[in-house]
């Protein structure tokens, strides 16, 4: 009987932990979208960005991928990609829930645009720390989620680096082995 309550608690314990999955407790969980580290790369990290910060540039390079309707829009460049995808990994720090933070500081630029009107307000670079959305996809641990840092949040040494999150997924024998 005690075994049987042990097991349940276990099962239930697991089923909760994972329900949220929009905003899990840790990163590194299953991605909710299969597409959404190809997402992240499709809206920050592009081999076609404008490279000045010319508002001219950057309306025309909005137009081209049609993204008006995100008012605040922060690209990496291309060149950075591998560095980018390491914030999930050995490159970052727990910071919380799915999110990391990156140990370095990156140039990335933000453009602030006027949706109703489709013009862009501000184009500006910025260099900080990055706060990045992980989630697993497949075996590994990717970006999904650029996640703004205004107040410029460094990492703590203290927390562990996100590659050392624990994956964790019980399948169906470990938990029902007793049946």
């Amino acid at each position: 009987m005690l075994s049987s309550v042990i097991i349940f608690n276990l099962v239930l314990h697991t089923c909760l932990s994972e329900l949220d999955m929009l905003h899990p407790s840790r990163p590194c969980t299953k991605a909710k979208s299969k597409n959404g580290y190809n997402t992240f790369l499709e809206r920050h990290v592009r081999e076609d960005i404008p490279t000045d910060l010319k508002k001219e540039n950057w309306k025309m390079f909005i137009n081209k991928i049609g993204t008006w309707n995100r008012t605040i829009q922060s690209f990496f460049p291309f060149s950075e990609k591998n560095n980018v995808t390491a914030v999930c990994s050995s490159g970052g720090k727990m910071y919380k829930d799915n999110l990391c933070i990156s140990k370095k500081i990156f140039s990335f630029i933000t453009v602030n645009i006027d949706s109703k009107k489709k013009i862009v307000k501000s184009v500006k670079r910025q260099k900080q720390h990055v706060i990045l959305a992980c989630d697993k996809f497949k075996t590994k641990c990717l970006p999904d989620h650029f996640q703004a840092n205004t107040k410029k949040y460094k990492p703590n040494n203290n927390k562990p680096d996100c590659s050392k999150v624990k994956i964790r997924s019980i399948n169906d024998e470990e938990v029902f082995s007793w049946l």
